[in-house]
């Protein structure tokens, strides 16, 4: 019974280091390049929808490096995705720097513009910015040109930014259009779902790409999605791919035989049973490296062939090894069984991005699924900007008051998250 007397805060900020539902691979690696060995190549393109371009199934998210981009591209990757927002439009200038000489027609590249909260004005501010993304990448065309974030039905059918798309279009300033999604921030700018606002895109029919979540975890609402997408022929790229988090020292942890504080001792019964559930699932695999069960999740995606490619972030050449690896792979037997056990066993230290079922029984307004996202991009991905992203998005409803608070939120969440430890965790990270 000790093994599983433990403080689960203690628990949750030291076995669950990015339990959102992000844990990626090699995500503790320096952002710094190291030297490449044995670079693994592409072997996989698939359609980008009826954009008609042939795409790596292995794409490159956010750039750290010039020097690791080029060596990415140079591995087949011809996928590669920003936003003028990343590190302050330094992000596309990166890229600019490091496709220059490169043949342009080769290459796809996507970055994404913010129209939430009055940050576009007009077609003509749209149109500006795009033409300042441009010239930061040092490119005559942006392949497509997508929404940010785009958090309700509303932003889908945006007049200035599809005005905008028309005329950079004609002007060849730009190929395609597109729309990404998180999910919603319900109580700030409302209207419907993550699955809803993607529906409402793809029945808008002016977009050729969606970018959104999609793993193994809860693939339901992501298959759904996808296969309307394959019925109107729209490109698809993934993002929040692998929901493994880093529990190598789970066991370590949960052995400690730390005792319960005053609040956690309210629902113990039922965290003990996931515990125990959790232990079970070590034991049963014998883990010691999870490495073969975060390929895993990456598979489970490339498995499905409406998937167009999957945005990855190489920080290192270490990296180009890991996730061009992979491509051209598909899930075995034996892996999807673990990771259908890891979804029964450990899904209620991982939050499902774009759910948003309990932010609305939250009485004062907390944008859970926001949060969430940055806890992900500190935790797992690094970002430096994540502090003042959270201060941003969160506003006055900071996750410090979820420490005392009664826990309607877990109470309306399906999947039993440990939602008000890993919202105090995330305070604590980002204040």
């Amino acid at each position: 019974m000790a093994a599983y007397r433990l403080n689960r805060r203690t628990f949750i900020k030291k076995s669950a280091v990015g339990a959102l539902g992000f844990g990626i691979l090699c995500n503790r690696s320096s952002p710094q390049p190291d030297q490449p060995e044995n670079v693994s190549h592409i072997k996989d393109y698939r359609r980008l929808g009826r954009t008609g371009a042939m795409v790596s199934d292995i794409g490159s998210g956010i750039p750290y490096s010039e020097s690791v981009l080029k060596a990415v591209i140079g591995s087949g990757v011809n996928f590669i995705e920003t936003a003028e927002t990343y590190n302050n439009g330094n992000n596309e200038i990166l890229i600019g720097n490091a496709i220059r000489g490169m043949e342009r027609e080769k290459l796809f590249i996507t970055t994404k513009i913010n129209t939430s909260f009055g940050l576009a004005d007009s077609a003509d501010d749209i149109a500006r910015r795009a033409e300042e993304s441009l010239k930061r990448m040092n490119t005559p065309y942006i392949d497509l040109y997508m929404v940010h974030q785009a958090q309700s039905i509303l932003k889908v059918a945006d007049s200035s930014f599809h005005k905008a798309c028309d005329k950079l279009k004609r002007e060849g300033r730009i190929r395609f259009r597109g729309l990404s999604c998180h999910g919603t921030f319900w109580w700030q700018e409302p209207g419907g779902t993550l699955e809803q606002i993607l529906m409402a895109a793809i029945d808008d029919g002016r977009y050729d790409v969606l970018f959104f979540p999609y793993n193994f975890l809860e693939p339901e609402m992501g298959e759904r999605v996808l296969q309307a997408c394959k019925s109107k022929n729209i490109g698809t790229m993934i993002m929040k791919s692998n929901p493994v988090s880093v529990f190598e020292d789970y066991e370590k942890v949960l052995n400690r035989g730390e005792g319960l504080g005053f609040l956690e001792q309210r629902d113990y019964n039922r965290k003990k049973q996931q515990m125990e559930k959790a232990d079970a699932f070590f034991k049963k695999y014998n883990l010691v490296s999870m490495d073969e069960l975060k390929k895993g999740a990456y598979r489970f995606i490339l498995s499905n062939k409406n998937v167009s490619t999957i945005c990855c972030r190489f920080r290192n050449y270490s990296d180009i090894e890991t996730y061009v690896g992979l491509s051209g792979t598909t899930l075995d037997n034996q892996t999807a069984s673990m990771l259908a056990d890891f979804r029964e066993s450990l899904g209620f230290l991982n939050c499902r991005i774009g759910c948003n079922l309990c932010e609305k029984s939250c009485p004062s307004h907390i944008p859970v699924n926001t949060i969430m996202r940055y806890y992900y991009y500190s935790k797992v991905l690094m970002d430096k900007e994540s502090a003042s992203g959270y201060h941003t998005a969160s506003g006055s409803s900071k996750a410090d008051i979820c420490r005392n608070c009664t826990g309607a939120c877990e109470k309306a969440c399906p999947h039993n998250v440990a939602i008000r430890e890993l919202l105090t965790d995330t305070h604590m990270l980002l204040s």
